[in-house]
């Protein structure tokens, strides 16, 4: 059951790393959109683009993240986006992202860019991604009013410049609804002042079923008036939302990051003093050119970027549980207005065969969250649980579309047979009322097939004779032994203890070897000298006079720490005599050590020795190590 739920679970949340663009074909100056998404990611630790050198990053990277639930599914994503130019005319290829997402390596698909010569509207609303920015508003499409606004004036105070000018809106079609009844938010972005903005926080929609609908991408702007004054609007996000229960919900707020970029005149030396420079910049009859684009490259102009925080207010959404009074048995959720056919694929079947029994549901309302109807089946069939299928309409505004439930149904015994009629019932918020709607039952005819099903048994008087009791000792009986007189039973009887006792030998072994790691290596500690002095050997016969004396002084060395049991870090040539003097060793064994060592120490700091020096050097060391050891020995 663990295996087969983790099975679902993976295919509820497949992972998915796609690659997009705005468009495939595009001219040399045209800019377009590339994303990376990647949907269901798990423990993601890194992303790593591949490489534009054909084409020029304008924006980005552009990153958003959030999660949906679409057909009861809830799926997350983190999308990151570029704003690109192409250089260059001709085909290109731009190779998939990479990322590494629960310690796996993954790459997303390559995209193939057409890029043609031609003139594209320049500046044709910058695309940017849905999910994380949106087109740059350069004021000049507003007229002179949105001009204005985007300059800055002597003492005016931005922060107040910006709050009045640039907000978020959250638009819902109600606040006050039923429990599974469609409430839809749309989140935008209203503005006055040229600004390049990205998304940065997005609402969980908590207690909600949410479905997206699809945005046109690059996002496209619109007029609104608010208190009579006219704004761009770009909807960031438009949803619908299906409450999962009753009470006061409330929808998170959104966030959006702005780079403001504002205008400051710059006065002209010799100019009259208290003189507004902007009525000269204002009667230019360049201004008045309807050809007029942007002002920012004038001498007299200069520009600063602001950035702006801002975020939507929270909205609370009051939700009614249905009515308790007046619902059917049959009611299982269902909340708009729906339809309901039901029909079987055959009338007449044999026992051998399966029937199917087909119940579509369509509408408006909660499609997505709509549970199968009660089937009741006659004591002659075998239900088993129904197939769901989805047909929903795409970006329909009251969600709209199909849910259909199939039924196997399995004929266990010949005859007629009626399967009753299916009823299914919803609540319908526009009338406040509950609504059913049934079918007409279904009469089934069934023959017995090639498998001959065994007939009941008869129990009717007569028929119910009992069997002889017998009150002896079976056959079966009398030849059985005891478990414990079995050598199975003494064998299974030993078996912990045997257990125990290589328990007890494999930790006496390790101890033991621990405790005697010193000991091996003070044993071994001639034939590692004699190893080492064999490499300062080859040094000898290749001419390499330094790495020669270093093998020689490290084998020496290693040597005395090993024989003597004194750590690398303590050794001296103190320590040493200390040590020898301890052992009745004198005399010209340790002249002779100390004399090598010293040589050893010399020649790497003098190099250019002569082959027949090295070669009495390395005799010495083989003839000290191996007097050394007699005299430790003895």
């Amino acid at each position: 059951m663990i295996c087969i739920g983790s099975v679902a679970c993976a295919q509820a949340q497949e992972f998915r790393f796609t690659t997009t663009v705005s468009n495939n074909a595009v001219t040399l100056d045209e800019p377009f959109q590339i994303q990376f998404m990647m949907e269901n990611g798990v423990n993601i630790s890194s992303f790593t683009p591949p490489s534009f050198k054909d084409f020029e990053i304008l924006q980005g990277p552009s990153q958003m993240q959030g999660q949906s639930i679409f057909n009861g599914k809830r799926s997350e994503y983190i999308a990151l986006s570029y704003l690109l130019q192409p250089k260059h005319v001709g085909s290109f290829t731009i190779a998939g992202a990479q990322a590494r997402v629960n310690g796996n390596l993954v790459k997303s698909n390559p995209v193939l860019i057409e890029v043609r010569k031609g003139n594209a509207q320049q500046q044709q609303q910058q695309a940017a991604p849905p999910s994380s920015g949106f087109p740059p508003h350069r004021g000049s499409s507003g007229g002179n009013e949105d001009i204005q606004e985007g300059i800055l004036k002597k003492g005016e105070d931005i922060n107040e410049k910006l709050r009045k000018n640039i907000f978020l809106k959250v638009d819902v079609d109600k606040t006050n609804l039923y429990e599974g009844e469609q409430l839809t938010a749309t989140y935008k972005l209203y503005t006055r002042l040229p600004t390049n903005s990205s998304v940065t926080k997005v609402p969980a929609f908590k207690g909600f079923s949410a479905k997206d609908i699809e945005l046109p991408n690059p996002p496209q702007a619109t007029e609104e008036r608010v208190n009579g004054i006219p704004y761009k609007v770009f909807t960031i996000r438009k949803t619908l939302l299906f409450p999962l229960q009753s009470g006061t919900l409330e929808l998170d707020p959104v966030e959006v990051d702005n780079q403001v970029r504002l205008v400051k005149m710059v006065s002209k030396k010799g100019g009259s003093r208290g003189r507004d420079p902007f009525e000269d910049f204002f009667n230019d009859p360049a201004f008045k050119d309807p050809f007029f684009d942007d002002f920012f490259n004038r001498p007299e102009v200069e520009y600063q970027d602001v950035p702006y925080k801002i975020q939507s207010n929270p909205i609370k959404i009051n939700v009614k549980p249905v009515p308790v009074d007046g619902r059917p048995i049959s009611y299982n959720g269902a909340v708009g207005n729906f339809n309901m056919t039901a029909v079987v694929d055959k009338k007449k079947l044999t026992t051998d065969d399966a029937l199917t029994l087909k119940v579509t549901i369509s509408g408006q309302g909660n499609v997505n969250l709509l549970n199968s109807p009660k089937v009741e089946t006659p004591t002659g069939f075998e239900k088993y649980d129904p197939k769901v299928t989805d047909d929903i309409e795409k970006n329909s505004n009251p969600l709209s579309g199909s849910r259909t439930f199939e039924y196997v149904l399995m004929p266990q015994e010949a005859g007629d047979h009626t399967i009753p009629a299916v009823e299914f019932s919803y609540f319908d918020p526009a009338a406040n009322s509950y609504k059913t709607l049934r079918s007409q039952p279904f009469n089934i005819q069934i023959e017995q097939g090639k498998h001959i099903k065994q007939d009941k048994q008869d129990f009717s008087a007569g028929k119910n004779e009992l069997v002889k009791n017998e009150t002896g000792i079976l056959d079966w009986t009398r030849n059985h032994s005891w478990f414990i007189l079995s050598p199975w039973f003494y064998a299974l009887l030993l078996l912990p203890l045997l257990i125990a006792a290589g328990i007890i030998f494999y930790k006496r072994r390790r101890d033991y070897n621990t405790t005697n790691a010193a000991v091996l290596k003070h044993r071994y500690a001639n034939k590692v000298a004699l190893k080492r002095l064999e490499l300062a050997a080859r040094y000898l016969k290749e001419g390499k006079d330094k790495a020669f004396y270093e093998e020689t002084s490290r084998a020496v060395w290693g040597y005395l720490s090993s024989k003597l049991k004194i750590p690398m870090a303590d050794l001296s040539k103190q320590l040493i005599q200390d040590k020898l003097s301890a052992r009745h060793i004198n005399g010209s064994n340790t002249n002779d050590l100390f004399n090598l060592i010293d040589n050893c120490e010399v020649a790497l700091y003098a190099p250019g020795q002569d082959n027949r020096k090295m070669q009495g050097t390395y005799e010495q060391a083989v003839s000290i190590i191996t007097n050394l050891e007699d005299a430790l020995k003895n």
